[in-house]
């Protein structure tokens, strides 16, 4: 089988070698394309068989991308999860590098309580940094308190003093919420494929933070995405 990698990611040599030593071998026409999160199919329509298996790529481009007769390789839960925690990881990295406060004197708001808000949460209250959990999801809202987090409605988000938001909802869920620094800075640090703010908020410095397995564990995540792939392509 062919493949062929595009785009501005970390882990792609340590993948491409994963794969050239399974026996895949990198050159067109590819029956495998592996994308980086920005990079579009659409460029490289030349360069792939029909019916070509892809990885990755831009999330909103799924229906158009099966429309042109190719698949994209769904994820497992099991890879979700694991990703999850890379990225939690690579969030709490960038944390305490962009901070001046120890975690465990840090509040911290958590958007979100998914598969990546989860990690978040745990690897956080780990560190005894004083969590909560801002979600509108009931079956979300009713797990993050089983697990011990103060949880709140993200209607009730309002002012920001002095917290750290990890956003993982990806949705501008804080457009329309009246949220205000008054008296000290926030740092939002936006994880998610859709920023959740595009406006201005005086004090509120907002870090994008995508891809953060690409940053912080490459070859790791690497090799998460090289048993994903080879997983799924036994199953075609």
């Amino acid at each position: 089988m062919n493949f062929l990698i595009y785009g501005d990611d970390r882990r792609h040599a340590a993948l491409s070698d994963l794969l050239q030593k399974a026996g895949y071998v990198m050159q067109a026409p590819a029956d495998l394309l592996i994308l980086s999160p920005k990079e579009s199919f659409l460029s490289h329509t030349d360069k792939i068989r029909k019916h070509c298996l892809i990885w990755g790529g831009i999330p909103g481009e799924t229906v158009s991308l099966q429309a042109a007769g190719y698949k994209k390789i769904e994820q497992r839960d099991l890879f979700r999860v694991k990703n999850s925690v890379y990225t939690a990881e690579g969030a709490l990295a960038l944390i305490i590098t962009e901070t001046n406060t120890a975690l465990c004197e840090s509040n911290i708001f958590v958007l979100g309580y998914g598969y990546l808000g989860k990690e978040c949460a745990r690897l956080c209250s780990a560190l005894d940094a004083s969590v909560t959990v801002y979600t509108e999801n009931p079956e979300e809202s009713a797990d993050a308190h089983k697990k011990g987090f103060s949880v709140k409605k993200l209607t009730e988000l309002s002012t920001l003093d002095d917290t750290i938001l990890i956003n993982t909802i990806p949705a501008p869920v804080l457009d329309r919420l009246p949220v205000i620094c008054k008296n000290a800075p926030a740092l939002l640090l936006e994880l998610a494929s859709t920023p959740c703010i595009s406006k201005e908020v005086k004090g509120l410095r907002v870090l994008p933070a995508g891809a953060l397995p690409s940053r912080f564990s490459p070859e790791s995540a690497a090799k998460l995405i090289f048993d994903e792939i080879i997983y799924q392509l036994k199953k075609e």
